[in-house]
Parts: C-alpha cells; structure tokens; sequence
C-alpha cells in the first residue's frame, strides 16, 4: 500500500539524499541475465531464475568484512566483496577470475545503465524547489564514470557521496552524517529518499532524517511514506512551499 504524504511539513525540508541504484538507475540488461550470460561464454547453463535468487541472498548476507567490520567499506573492500559475490552466484565456472573481471568491467561502464524516465524532471524539480541534493550510493567508485556520461545526471558528478569513499555503508549512521555534511544542512531537515526500506528509510530515520520509500514494483512493506515514482516526488515539491522559506 502506498501511503501518502500529506501532514508532512514539506516547507521545513532543505536536503534530499537521493539513492542511485533502484531509485535513480537501473542495470540494463538486468543483473540476473549479465551473469548468466558470463557462465554461458564458459560453457556453464544455469537458469537465470536461480542466478537471480543467489544473487539476492548473496548480496544481502555479504555486508561484514573480515578486516574492517560490519558496514565498514573501501574501495578494496568492495573489490573484495564483490569477488565473494560471484564466486557464491556462479560457484562451477572454469575460470571464475575471467568472470569476476568481465562482470567488474561491466557494471563499470555506463551503457550497462539507464536511467529511469522520471530522473531527469525530478533533479530539474528539486532545483527550481531551490534544494540542495546528493546522490548517496552503496556503490563504489566506479559510480562516477556511470554518472557522468548519463544524460538525466548531467552535472551530478559533483554531487556524489559513495560509501567506499564515506568508510561505512548504509544504513550505517555515518555515511548519512557525510551526506548531510555535504550539503550544510542539518539531518532534521533533509529527505533521503531511496527504494530501500532499511537503506533509504528506516536507516535515515535512525539518524535524525525524514525517510521516504520510492516503491516502483508495488512490493514495498506495508508501514511507512511510501510513492511509486519519482514523478509523485515532483508533484509534492511542485505543489508545496519546500524549500522557499527560510
């Protein structure tokens, strides 16, 4: 069910944390058929359902490091993890250090993105609201050579908090204390915003922020603010006073 956001003091808002991955841009072909299509070029079949699921599980369960704890991150953190990744999706490939290197490469390069249509109105919307925004993503730094080169993200490039540059991952306090820092602004009065429950909602909240769900598939929990594009995100910016006063 989507909830919606009247009663909410849209004027005291001056910041939104915006999610990259699910909110703002999503991988094409989707996740599931690029690594099968990695075992396939090994000669592995594999059901691209079952790739999905491990991908899921894996994904999920691989947030601790062994050198620097849980929700600790950097650059060779994350190259690290993501290796555990697809040798745990793709576990029988003949030459798993081929893959990992194809699949890195891949989700590197800015035609494996799109941005979803409502992207760019509502960066533009956000601006004539006259908020400041970031870009906070879970990624790592091969965000930026993506961000750069999608049209919907011009000028983003510079907006951009990563979490194996922050040292901590969402929903680690932390890293939304970074991006607050970014901007200026106090956590009560920016919005993250993020198709993540724990990542872009409950997370925030923890930390003093307002949090607000983007459930573009309708399968969002059944508590919380909840809109099912950012389209919705426009009209509330569009018919408030967010942002004008001081």
């Amino acid at each position: 069910m989507t909830m919606p956001t009247e009663g909410w003091d849209w004027g005291g808002i001056r910041g939104i944390i915006l999610d990259a991955v699910g909110t703002l841009i999503e991988p094409t072909p989707p996740v599931a058929q690029v690594y099968t299509d990695a075992a396939f070029r090994q000669g592995l079949v594999v059901e691209t359902s079952e790739v999905k699921r491990r991908f899921h599980q894996y994904f999920r369960v691989d947030e601790v490091d062994e050198q620097l704890g849980p929700l600790a991150t950097d650059e060779a953190t994350e190259y690290r993890r993501w290796r555990r990744i697809v040798s745990n999706v793709l576990p029988d490939l003949p030459e798993p250090d081929r893959a990992f290197a194809e699949l890195w490469d891949h989700f590197g390069r800015s035609t494996a993105w799109r941005a979803f249509d409502d992207v760019g109105p509502a960066i533009n919307a956000i601006r004539e609201a006259g908020l400041d925004f970031v870009i906070a993503s879970n990624f790592d730094g091969r965000l930026r050579a993506v961000v750069a080169a999608l049209p919907a993200l011009a000028g983003c490039e510079d907006r951009l908090v990563i979490s194996s540059e922050v040292g901590f991952r969402k929903p680690h306090p932390a890293f939304y204390g970074v991006a607050c820092e970014r901007m200026g602004i106090p956590p009560d009065r920016v919005l993250c915003v993020g198709d993540d429950p724990e990542n872009d909602v409950r997370g925030p909240e923890r930390a003093g922020l307002l949090g607000l769900l983007i459930d573009r598939e309708g399968k969002g929990p059944a508590d919380g603010v909840m809109l099912p594009s950012l389209t919705e995100l426009i009209r509330n910016l569009s018919g408030s006073e967010v942002g004008r006063r001081s």
